[in-house]
């Protein structure tokens, strides 16, 4: 069992312990692609920056969102030394962001830091709300983070689609099913093919090529010069 490392600005991800090889399908669109995991505290850092930045060049630039797979299947006893060092994750990113935190998240006597389920949540959205895939995937970070709210639970689940006006009965039967457990797993393959070992990781691709923008947390103005550098390159 491996240990989640957030240190540094980015948190890493562990290999995953069956490959599939995955047919990379790309357009040749320019497209700012955004490789993330809802329960990845640096995402949650990093997404406003984010959304400056896919808002001033939306006509620029089309965006896409790719769950990472930070901790699918958890695996990690909730022990007093495992909770340190995530709530040392939190205060460094809410130190560096200026996003909230609720940590009376650690008051909890049970946790299972299993990141797939939230990752699958997104990955439904995509098919079913794709307007909404993006205020989904930051609403479901702003409840685990910001408002303490158990983003396993799908009474919760059901509240974020209300308050987002995505249709739930629709939500529900494609979240318990085995193709959507496989088609997020697809996601995490295809980060993993594309040689990104830790989340956020921003890229700029241009036609067949790939440019980084960040690999890691950083701030705005940093991503906003790094784009502008690879568009007028």
């Amino acid at each position: 069992m491996s240990t989640m490392n957030c240190e540094d600005g980015a948190c890493e991800v562990p290999e995953l312990e069956k490959k599939e090889e995955l047919k990379l399908k790309e357009d040749n669109k320019d497209k700012l692609m955004y490789f993330g995991d809802p329960m990845c505290s640096w995402c949650y850092g990093i997404a406003n920056h984010i959304d400056r930045i896919k808002d001033e060049m939306s006509s620029d630039l089309d965006f896409e969102l790719v769950m990472g797979g930070l901790r699918p299947g958890g695996g990690d006893e909730w022990t007093e030394d495992f909770r340190n060092m995530i709530k040392s994750h939190w205060e460094h990113v809410e130190q560096a962001s200026g996003q909230p935190f609720d940590y009376a998240f650690f008051d909890k006597e049970t946790f299972e830091y299993d990141t797939e389920p939230p990752a699958r949540a997104v990955r439904v959205v995509r098919d079913i709300a794709p307007d909404k895939e993006w205020a989904f995937y930051k609403a479901i970070q702003a409840a685990f983070y910001a408002e303490n709210r158990d983003i396993m639970d799908l009474n919760v689940i059901e509240q974020i689609c209300e308050e987002l006006g995505i249709n739930y009965q629709q939500f529900e039967p494609l979240f318990l099913s085995e193709g959507y457990k496989r088609l997020v797993y697809q996601d995490f393959i295809r980060s993993q093919q594309l040689g990104i070992r830790g989340f956020p990781c921003i890229v700029l691709k241009r036609g067949e090529e790939y440019y980084a923008v960040s690999q890691g947390y950083s701030s705005y103005e940093n991503m906003k010069a790094t784009i502008g550098r690879i568009l007028t390159a």
